[in-house]
């Protein structure tokens, strides 16, 4: 790898490390991913030890739906799951690769190829920001909770734009795929989260507000972007404009027109409810800022708010107000802790019709999908 480590690289290198060496399946609590990320049916015929160490937060594989014969591009392919679930697909005339940059990681990849005799995968190592593929040599990209990761997200869609196939009119083909399950917020988090290292290898401290996401794909080169939070859970805190971390998946097409010309002008999502004012937002901006820690629960998270106990309460009791009062697909606990105050967001059944009214007005270039 001819690129020089960052401290976040380092960092992430050595959280994914440390997972490679104990089998600790999942990139860190905060991801909200587990082992029931797959149909069964999709991961029945993997050995218990490879199917179960998933370090990812969704299921690119069904996303892509990926044609025998294709090649595939796994960004941070970890111990191989993905990859040996795309070389299925693609069969024997098709070829899988991926890319990694934890040493231990691509060891505990290559000894379950080789324990699979996955002859149509293989395993490089390299960063996502320079990538160790040939130009135009890839029909789709998928990735699992790892462009996250990545100090320079634009650099990666550069790269990933580049490795792609650009369509063939002659042929009829199309251009080649993005199919990624992700990390994404709405709203920017808290900069002492944004500047934690350790929340960083937690798959948090790196998501993208998704207008950035989306943004960046498109000023890549990229067309037909498109957003679509994982779950009920994801749908309702999506619509959320405070910076909290959800999963997503992210689909978007290599056009050929080149870097920049498919960006679409109304790529701006309105993301405050209806009835929603500059002032509640700067209130929402004002209690994001005393947030230190953000914990995730089965059906939301849990923030924990410093500074002055009387404004942080009385910041954190205003925003509550406002946002029960025309958001209620959330529910909400104020809580005097050790350290501070802990504020509480689960979400509700009613998050799902509220985050498609929220999003019902979505730019062009930007579609907030129900299932």
């Amino acid at each position: 790898m001819s690129q020089s480590p960052t401290p976040i690289h380092d960092a992430v290198r050595e959280h994914y490390a440390e997972r490679a060496r104990s089998a600790d399946s999942c990139c860190g609590s905060s991801c909200g991913c587990n082992n029931d990320l797959y149909d069964e049916k999709l991961i029945a015929d993997l050995p218990g030890e490879i199917a179960s160490f998933t370090l990812g937060c969704g299921d690119p594989i069904t996303l892509a739906s990926l044609q025998p014969g294709e090649t595939v591009l796994d960004l941070g392919s970890g111990g191989g799951l993905d990859c040996f679930l795309a070389a299925k697909q693609v069969g024997p005339t098709g070829h899988v690769i991926g890319v990694d940059m934890t040493p231990e990681m691509l060891a505990k990849a290559r000894a379950n190829a080789a324990k699979l005799n996955a002859a149509n995968v293989e395993f490089r190592e390299g960063y996502l920001e320079k990538l160790p593929v040939e130009d135009a040599s890839v029909d789709v990209v998928i990735s699992n909770c790892v462009i996250n990761l990545s100090p320079d997200k634009q650099q990666v869609f550069r790269e990933v734009y580049r490795v792609l196939r650009s369509p063939d009119p002659a042929s009829g083909k199309p251009g080649g795929r993005v199919a990624v399950s992700d990390i994404v917020t709405n709203g920017q988090l808290p900069e002492a989260v944004q500047k934690s290292m350790e929340a960083w290898g937690a798959c948090v401290a790196g998501a993208l507000d998704q207008r950035d996401y989306v943004r960046g794909l498109s000023e890549a080169g990229f067309a037909n972007v498109q957003v679509q939070p994982k779950s009920d859970t994801d749908k309702a805190l999506a619509a959320l404009p405070v910076g909290v971390p959800f999963s997503a998946t992210v689909t978007a097409v290599k056009t050929g027109q080149g870097e920049g010309e498919t960006r679409s002008k109304g790529e701006e999502i309105e993301c405050s409810a209806p009835g929603g004012s500059e002032a509640r937002l700067k209130d929402s901006e004002a209690l994001l800022s005393r947030i230190v820690n953000i914990t995730p629960i089965a059906d939301g998270y849990e923030f924990l708010l410093t500074g002055d106990p009387a404004e942080t309460r009385a910041l954190a009791e205003a925003f509550i107000r406002e946002e029960a009062a025309c958001c209620s697909f959330l529910h909400f606990d104020l809580a005097e802790v050790p350290g501070g105050l802990r504020l509480r967001l689960a979400s509700t059944p009613a998050g799902v019709e509220f985050a498609k009214e929220a999003f019902s007005q979505a730019g062009t270039n930007v579609k907030w999908l129900s299932n």
